[in-house]
């Protein structure tokens, strides 16, 4: 019975083992199948699409057939497993026929995918401040392809400005004009003269605040124009420049406008951003505006339910020279080095930006101008308290300027009839500007604040959580460091051959925290699809807002000695150990020869940051009554001045404070058409006192 067992199994196992040298059929292979798709897209938008296709046996790969299919703009397969892809383009219109394939490693399957081009605006081909390819915006020659703000890294996120308002604080806007008035807030405005809501200038020639709308939020995609920075953001306008044809009004620039305006009533509390392309400078040291600073204070850090909202102000237009009561101040060598086509004023800037102290009042996040080459513009202002840069170009007719909205019509604002062309693009006769709507020539730090205005709109609607500070603090650490080789200025001090030199504008630097700074650009140009990416993945923790005592040393009677670079200096030991945010000094100095006059300040580890540089525009000692108390000038009084280059850094330790006297010679300067004004040297100032603050939080 068991040998019955054991031979029934192998016999079993031998009829099993017979079977296994024969294969199983293979299966047969089902080839992929796709299906045609078609999409719609605006111009520079960015389209996430979905290539269709399938295989019954699994996993398949998508790319296409021919890659040179593509002619309008670039088209980048992300996903070539699943079909996801991207396609951007600058076109205005046109259809993309590409054919795609479908392949499972054996066979494959092929397709059409159609993308229609429907939305786009024709000037934004022109708008260099947005995309930089090298275009001319009218002007007779062209920028430097890749200098701009990187406003398509933004619009690819999907950020612009959506849910945010901007108040154009300025001589009016037209909210009618067909490119602003679906962004422009119904019934938002205010008309600071007559009490309506219509806020448009009353002078037909005044066109500076709607062109600076047009860079913040021109509408997009609507087939006309151009478009702005935020394109999504809402506007609300306010004529605080302007004035009363009839003369009943004698001053629109009251506090009660200011603050109806800025922020502190019902009229303007909507708005998170406020654009100031306006300014003033004058030839001699001031103090600040309490009320507007006590103002600019409350609602920078208390609206926005503690949020907060962000002042963006222009540095000013005064390199070269500068208009004041009534006339131009200059340097005296201004026209000659002109001709001779060299810098003038021993290449510093005649108005530093810190002479102007709305310029450095903390809440004003300032900025300088740069132009379509990536270097400063022209005519900009800068210095210490020079938060960011951003586009402002120079003046249209050979360089190009800003491309934007004008007053509507022919017979209104810059881009009037034929006979006043400034560039082929003005005067009614060019195809894309035959209503006189737009203008090329817009330009100066009044064009830089709204493009800025305009990115952190859009920064803003990325994450409208961000406080006023998390947005500087995503500028200076997303900025870009322009002009990256600049050359330090430097000045002698002293007439003599071998005389030392004074380093007044120095190259850029690396604080101890790391950030990047120079005087002409602060932390740098917006870099504005970083910014937006920083904003979205927000996680910095800033901590509470603090801001210091004044703590100083005011009773002084220390030389300022003629012409040595050693100058004088003075340090204050800090106990408090804050992350700096800002720093801010007063200064009492008696001079009579202030544009001799450089103001330096030392961090305790080192940063070294020029609050004032010399041959400044200083220059009222020249003209003032000495008899007169109410004219005499005998020096800084209590001068605030800013400073932002210490971002991140320690307040704990000793700062050192350094005025230097660089000219022992003549010093004149020009009042434009009226004399030219020497100033005798004194050999000796006196350092008084000086007092430093702190903004930031705990460490």
């Amino acid at each position: 019975m068991r040998k019955s067992v054991i031979a029934l199994s192998i016999t079993a196992a031998l009829l099993t083992g017979c079977g296994s040298d024969k294969a199983p059929a293979p299966k047969p292979n089902t080839a992929p199948t796709s299906q045609d798709v078609a999409y719609s897209i605006s111009q520079s938008l960015t389209l996430n699409g979905q290539l269709e296709g399938a295989d019954a046996e699994g996993s398949v790969s998508f790319s296409l057939v021919d890659p040179a299919e593509v002619t309008l703009g670039t088209l980048t397969i992300t996903n070539a497993t699943t079909g996801a892809f991207t396609y951007v383009t600058e076109a205005e219109s046109g259809t993309e026929v590409v054919r795609f394939k479908v392949s499972d490693g054996k066979a494959e399957s092929i397709s059409t995918l159609t993308i229609k081009i429907d939305g786009f605006d024709p000037l934004y081909a022109e708008q260099w401040h947005l995309k930089n390819t090298g275009q001319n915006a009218f002007a007779k020659m062209r920028g430097k392809a890749g200098e701009d703000m990187n406003v398509a890294g933004a619009v690819a996120q999907g950020a612009m400005g959506q849910g945010i308002t901007v108040a154009v604080v300025d001589d009016g806007l037209e909210i009618s004009h067909p490119d602003l008035r679906a962004n422009v807030v119904a019934g938002g405005s205010h008309n600071l003269i007559t009490g309506t809501i219509d806020p448009t200038p009353f002078d037909d020639e005044s066109a500076h605040g709607t062109a600076v709308g047009g860079i913040i939020a021109a509408e997009g995609w609507n087939g006309i124009g151009g478009r702005g920075v935020a394109p999504k953001a809402k506007l609300i306008g306010f004529n605080y420049l302007d004035d009363d044809p009839t003369g009943e009004v004698k001053s629109v620039q009251t506090f009660e406008n200011f603050a109806l305006s800025h922020g502190a009533s019902a009229y303007s509390d909507s708005a998170r951003v406020f654009n100031q392309s306006y300014g003033y400078s004058v030839p001699f040291p001031h103090g600040f505006d309490e009320d507007e600073n006590d103002l600019y204070q409350e609602v920078t850090t208390e609206s926005a339910d503690g949020k907060g909202s962000i002042f963006v102000k222009s540095a000013g237009n005064g390199y070269n020279y500068f208009r004041s009561m009534g006339y131009y101040w200059m340097p005296i060598d201004y026209f000659d080095a002109r001709k001779a086509g060299i810098a003038a004023n021993n290449g510093l800037p005649f108005h530093n930006s810190n002479m102007s102290t709305d310029n450095g009042n903390v809440y004003n996040l300032v900025v300088s101008a740069i132009n379509a080459d990536g270097v400063r513009s022209s005519y900009s202002s800068v210095g210490a308290n020079i938060f960011v840069t951003a586009p402002g170009g120079e003046y249209g007719e050979d360089h190009p300027a800003i491309v934007t909205t004008d007053r509507a019509g022919c017979d209104k604002g810059w881009a009037v009839t034929e006979d006043r062309p400034s560039t082929p693009f003005h005067g009614g006769l060019h195809p894309m500007n035959l209503e006189c709507d737009y203008t090329s020539v817009m330009n100066g730090t009044s064009s830089a604040a709204p493009n800025t205005s305009g990115s952190i709109a859009a920064i803003l609607s990325a994450n409208p959580n961000l406080s006023w500070r998390d947005v500087r603090h995503i500028l200076a650490s997303t900025a870009t460091q322009v002009d990256a080789e600049i050359a330090p200025v430097t000045v002698a001090v002293g007439k003599s051959e071998d005389a030392p030199q004074y380093d007044a504008i120095p190259s850029w630097i690396t604080n101890a925290a790391g950030y990047h700074f120079h005087t002409e650009y602060g932390f740098g140009r917006i870099d504005l699809g970083a910014a937006v990416k920083m904003a979205k993945e927000y996680k910095a923790n800033l901590g509470e807002y603090q801001v210091t005592e004044w703590q100083g040393n005011d009773e002084l009677d220390k030389a300022i000695p003629d012409a040595e670079v050693a100058g004088v200096t003075d340090a204050i030991s800090v106990e408090e150990d804050l992350v700096i945010e800002a720093v801010q000094i007063e200064l009492t100095a008696d001079h009579l020869r202030l544009p001799d006059v450089a103001v330096e300040l030392i961090s305790p580890a080192g940063t070294r940051s020029v609050l004032m540089t010399p041959y400044n525009g200083m220059v009222y000692q020249g003209v003032m009554d000495p008899t007169d108390p109410t004219d005499l000038v005998t020096g800084y009084d209590a001068t605030p001045m800013l400073s932002n280059a210490f971002y991140g850094e320690s307040s704990k330790g000793e700062w050192t404070l350094k005025v230097i006297d660089v000219n022992s010679g003549e010093y004149s300067f020009k009042i434009y058409k009226v004399a030219d004004v020497e100033i005798p040297n004194e050999a000796n100032g006196k350092l008084k006192g000086w007092s430093i603050r702190f903004h930031g939080h705990k460490a």
